[in-house]
């Protein structure tokens, strides 16, 4: 017993170390999780991780950009939140444990797991059949579901909508998955093709969750205490409890605070020094207008800095078998949110310094 407590705490140290602010998530995985499955603790760890990361593209310009005390709303030794980026961390987050479990279950990484081969030999269409190496979604969503569900110990509404969320993030890993073929044949005619069912891009899971998240459904709920259970059981109460939400749907509770501002008890950091974007090749429209959005409607101005980029260059292939580059440099201007009356501030300094220069 001593050893499988320290063995658990000497784990979550390691990839508390690696994941730095996502420890929280690692110690809560790995003291959730039942300890028959710690040999999946990295997998969760990493793909935790993963859904983090995938959070900061997706706001990456966005007012509320994924910060790491984001990490920290689906606890519940601290504020529970139930906003619609709530909905969107625990939907992430979730797809990220699934997507990394069944990844490296397919890759061999786990003695007791392996493709998933049930369909292999059936008729799948016209002309193709089921074969080859079809990654073990199955397995993913169960295992996920026992570390990311058990961190649901509440029977409030808060927890039923938090477990609703974690199964929209498994069911959009299922619903992204793509189908891949073999072609066999006389002299490559393909006259019949082998097929099996593989991970899609991470990205295009988090692609798929952002729309999610701008369709949200906000419920209008009383105040009564619901019971939830705190596993895969509790699908039924979900559906019971919002019949007219569809389960690939994230909803959420709360309307989301003022993200222009700081708020420190609520880890917002506001605005207030983000970088935006005005120029650049293939920016979206949603890009182009980060500025207004970060910081013009937010009473901030915008203020270009010009900052020195190093990068690789004039990279010439050496005889054998090397690539030797130059390092450029270039002015590169960037533009940021300021208060207008630091801008002024600043200003006046400059001003008096060089009034202080010609005396």
């Amino acid at each position: 017993m001593k050893r499988s407590a320290f063995l658990i705490l000497s784990m979550a140290g390691v990839y508390g170390a690696l994941l730095h602010a996502a420890a929280w998530s690692v110690n809560n995985f790995l003291m959730t999780g039942p300890k028959a499955y710690l040999t999946y603790s990295s997998s969760v760890a990493a793909g935790a991780h993963s859904g983090m990361e995938e959070c900061k593209f997706q706001f990456g310009w966005e007012r509320w950009n994924c910060p790491e005390s984001a990490l920290q709303l689906s606890t519940h030794n601290r504020l529970r939140s139930a906003t619609r980026e709530t909905s969107f961390v625990h939907a992430i987050s979730s797809a990220g444990v699934m997507y990394t479990l069944t990844r490296n279950c397919s890759l061999g990484d786990f003695e007791s797991c392996g493709c998933d081969d049930s369909r292999n030999g059936r008729v799948g269409g016209r002309g193709w059949v089921w074969g080859g190496c079809s990654d073990n979604v199955e397995f993913g969503e169960r295992i996920s579901k026992l570390f990311v569900d058990a961190l649901e110990t509440g029977h409030d509404t808060r927890a039923l909508i938090n477990l609703h969320n974690n199964e929209v993030g498994r069911l959009a890993v299922k619903s992204m998955m793509q189908r891949a073929c073999k072609c066999h044949g006389v002299s490559g005619s393909c006259s019949i093709q082998t097929c099996w069912l593989q991970l899609s891009d991470f990205r295009d899971v988090g692609n798929y969750l952002k729309i999610k998240y701008d369709q949200a459904h906000k419920l209008e709920m009383d105040k009564r205490r619901l019971r939830a259970g705190n596993s895969a059981d509790s699908r039924g109460a979900t559906a019971e409890t919002f019949p007219h939400i569809h389960a690939t749907e994230l909803v959420f509770l709360e309307d989301s605070p003022d993200y222009c501002t700081r708020n420190a008890s609520l880890g917002h950091h506001g605005t207030e020094g983000r970088e935006c974007l005005q120029t650049g090749k293939n920016l979206s429209q949603w890009e182009k207008r980060s500025c207004r959005r970060l910081c013009t409607e937010c009473g901030l101005r915008v203020e270009e800095r010009r900052t020195e980029v190093v990068s690789s260059c004039n990279c010439k292939f050496q005889w054998c078998c090397t690539v030797r580059c130059d390092q450029c440099r270039q002015l590169v201007a960037k533009h940021f949110c300021t208060r207008r009356d630091a801008a002024a501030t600043s200003h006046n300094h400059s001003r008096r310094r060089n009034r202080g220069h010609k005396r």
